[in-house]
């Protein structure tokens, strides 16, 4: 009965030197991981552009920034707001989407309205930055300009993805840039040292990392394009 259920196998340990050598590469991998993690999820990679894409959820200090980042650069003619619907608040703050609550707080600042547009995205469970992205085609697609490129801002190591995901769907218009904010919430630098910093990238390196294999199971081909 035993030799039916069990058996005998040799197996190759690692000796002491081996163990050494072993964890040794382990802790160097963690190390780069550590220091090349934040860079690699937080790109800022600005394109010649003329529309500055700003994602609706962000906190009013990188919506600030925003408004900052457009009046530095002479070329943006349009700055966009984006995102679906607010899942709280909304009946107390009279704003139904993120797309629109940032809108306001930037008009807050004095912006001028001429040059904001809103675009606000569908109610969804899943996918809510792809489907931000497509809203923003819609708009894009409704304005009478050329579009020489589109810049993106985000938040922290959100930037990888967002920049994926609106290539994905803005390629075939214009040339897409990501500006990855840093969030206030941690020092970018030693974002190890606190639960926040840790969450965020955590979460966003696998996000990323799902979003670049399966694309989330969406097309990778960019809708057709509609003139503009």
């Amino acid at each position: 009965m035993t030799q039916v259920l069990l058996c005998k196998r040799v197996i190759w340990v690692p000796t002491w030197k081996g163990w050494v050598l072993l964890m040794g590469t382990i802790f160097l991998c963690a190390l780069l991981f550590l220091k090349a993690a934040y860079p690699i999820l937080a790109p800022t990679q600005r394109q010649d552009a003329n529309i500055l894409v700003v994602e609706g959820w962000l906190p009013e200090y990188a919506l600030t920034a925003a408004i900052d980042e457009y009046h530095a650069h002479d070329g943006y003619q349009y700055l966009i707001t984006s995102g679906g619907p607010l899942w709280e608040g909304h009946h107390a703050s009279g704003f139904h989407s993120y797309a629109g609550l940032a809108a306001q707080v930037i008009r807050a600042q004095t912006f001028d309205t001429n040059q904001l547009v809103v675009a606000h995205g569908p109610k969804v469970w899943r996918h809510r930055t792809y489907h931000s992205a497509l809203a923003v085609r819609e708009c894009l697609q409704s304005l009478d300009h050329d579009i020489t490129g589109i810049n993106v801002m985000t938040l922290g190591p959100h930037g990888r993805r967002t920049k994926i995901i609106f290539e994905n769907v803005l390629r075939d218009l214009a040339p897409v840039g990501i500006i990855s904010y840093p969030s206030a919430e941690y020092d970018a630098r030693r974002w190890w040292r606190t639960s926040e910093g840790t969450k965020h990238l955590l979460t966003e390196a696998l996000a990323s990392t799902y979003e670049w294999l399966f694309e989330s199971g969406r097309p990778t081909d960019p809708p057709v394009s509609k003139p503009l």
